[in-house]
């Protein structure tokens, strides 16, 4: 615009000092002044424009007053002309200058107009940006309250989730998110597991989850027991770069487990002994009642009977009620051990003197001959120990020896009493223990094969043993086949001196 205003100012000189030259040239080019007058008036552009051509014109007006030659009537009426052009060289300056005022004036309402509207539209835009910032407010609390939502709803299932935790890895096998009541148990931080490395697995499971596998799998950390479920998160590209891990802690439900089948095992072998208990039972019983009804029958029909004679048949009906009174005695006594009602009543005992007793007692069941040799190692000195539990206990190791070696064999008895240990060794030189039958000799109702013609049930040393355990004791033995068996025992005890010192 500016440069357009300089043209007009350039063209207006050039007719300017075109106007002068005809002035120089013919006589009445004076009056093309007024052409420039009307240049100047009609001429758009600013008043400083306008300004310069009048004083333009008014120079080139006055100085061709001195370049001109007219007669003498002529000057004066010339001299009237040029102050006449310069008269209307100088209205057309104030012309234009009010013109210039007008146009400007048109110009500035232009502008105010333009800048209304513009402020206007800006205006509009400014309330439709703010109406549109509210609607993508209101979806960003929508959006914030459904995350918020999710947030509160993934916690809670993670946080309710039974005894486990709920995650999400990456490739790097680290987690991204994790949370469960069951974090502490895999050495995790709640507020500081992601980026921490995965913690459970070997990782070669859960890598066939990145693969597009669900894998699922059963693994043991510090003792306990977890199943763990993988399934692979695939994005919008169907690339698997996080998987979703489930992680489930069941060793309460492996030991249920582990409860429920030790159970279907003991009710099987519960099954196992009852039947055999039955086929023992009814044969065990039949023997010594036979024998103790066929010794009545003789003794009653055979009154030629000597003296020598009818003790056999009382030896017989002694050895027939031992046998039962024994059987009964195996079969309770492990009923109440097999219940835990066995318990352990420390009593002053004087071992010497318990151990002659029990030698008189036991002197009526062995067989005519055999002879039992007692040594005793140690002071008499009163000890206190379960007198029921020990008395069972030798009962079992001489009943055997009694019965399992000849009717005249040797059986020998080594006691060795300590302050705080009772040794306790049974000898025979009876059939002995075949030795591929070792090891279950003190199974229940388990019987050697060369054992199967001598009276039993298969439950003394089963019997024994636990009751030796009860005392916190051992038991140990060796044996050679026909060469006899020998028991060592070992029971802790606790003198009354030992007491009394420590007291």
């Amino acid at each position: 615009m500016r440069t357009n205003y300089s043209d007009r100012v350039v063209v207006g000189l050039l007719l300017i000092a075109g106007i002068f030259c005809t002035e120089l040239a013919f006589s009445w080019g004076l009056f093309a002044y007024l052409l420039a007058g009307i240049y100047i008036f009609t001429t758009p552009g600013k008043f400083v424009h306008g300004l310069i051509l009048g004083l333009v014109t008014a120079t080139f007006i006055v100085v061709g007053y001195f370049f001109t030659t007219y007669t003498e009537d002529l000057k004066t009426s010339e001299l009237t002309i040029r102050f006449l052009l310069l008269f209307i060289v100088g209205l057309s300056v104030v012309g234009r200058i009010r013109n210039s005022s007008s146009d400007s004036q048109a110009g500035q309402n232009s502008l105010l107009d333009s800048a209304s509207a513009e402020k206007d539209e800006a205006l509009f835009k400014l309330s439709q940006t703010r109406k549109d910032l509210e609607i993508l407010q209101e979806e960003k609390k929508k959006i914030e309250n459904e995350l918020v939502k999710g947030e509160r709803l993934r916690a809670a299932m993670a946080y309710h989730f039974p005894d486990g935790v709920i995650c999400v890895i990456n490739k790097e096998m680290k987690y991204v998110v994790a949370d469960g009541p069951g974090l502490e148990t895999l050495c995790l931080d709640k507020f500081n597991t992601s980026g921490e490395p995965l913690t459970i697995g070997s990782g070669v499971e859960i890598k066939k989850a990145f693969a597009g596998e669900s894998v699922s799998f059963e693994t043991v950390m510090k003792g306990d027991a977890y199943t763990v479920n993988a399934v692979p998160i695939p994005d919008a590209s169907n690339q698997v770069s996080e998987v979703l891990i489930v992680i489930r802690n069941v060793t309460d439900r492996k030991k249920l487990e582990n409860n429920l089948f030790k159970a279907l095992e003991k009710e099987k072998e519960l099954n196992l002994l009852m039947s055999q208990f039955v086929t023992m039972a009814s044969h065990k019983f039949r023997t010594p009642l036979s024998t103790i009804l066929s010794s009545v029958f003789l003794l009653e029909n055979n009154v030629e009977a000597d003296q020598f004679e009818k003790k056999s048949y009382f030896d017989k009906i002694k050895r027939a009620v031992h046998n039962l009174t024994g059987l009964l005695n195996d079969f309770l006594s492990l009923g109440k051990l097999e219940e835990g009602k066995v318990k352990v009543a420390f009593r002053e005992t004087e071992i010497k003197s318990f151990f002659k007793e029990f030698l008189q007692e036991i002197g009526s069941i062995k067989k005519e001959k055999q002879k039992i040799n007692f040594n005793y190692d140690g002071v008499a000195c009163t000890v206190l120990t379960d007198q029921l539990l020990l008395k069972n206990i030798m009962m079992s190791l001489l009943s055997n020896a009694i019965e399992y070696s000849a009717f005249d064999a040797e059986i020998e008895l080594d006691v060795e009493l300590r302050q705080d240990n009772l040794r306790v060794k049974v000898t025979d030189h009876g059939i002995g223990i075949p030795s591929e039958e070792q090891h279950q000799i003190f199974r229940r109702f388990y019987r050697g094969q060369n054992a199967n013609n001598i009276e039993g049930t298969g439950l003394g040393l089963n019997i024994a043993k636990k009751y030796i355990r009860l005392l916190k004791g051992t038991i140990e033995f060796t044996s050679q086949v026909n060469r006899g068996t020998t028991f060592v025992t070992n029971i802790p005890v606790v003198t009354l001196d030992i007491l009394e010192k420590q007291a």
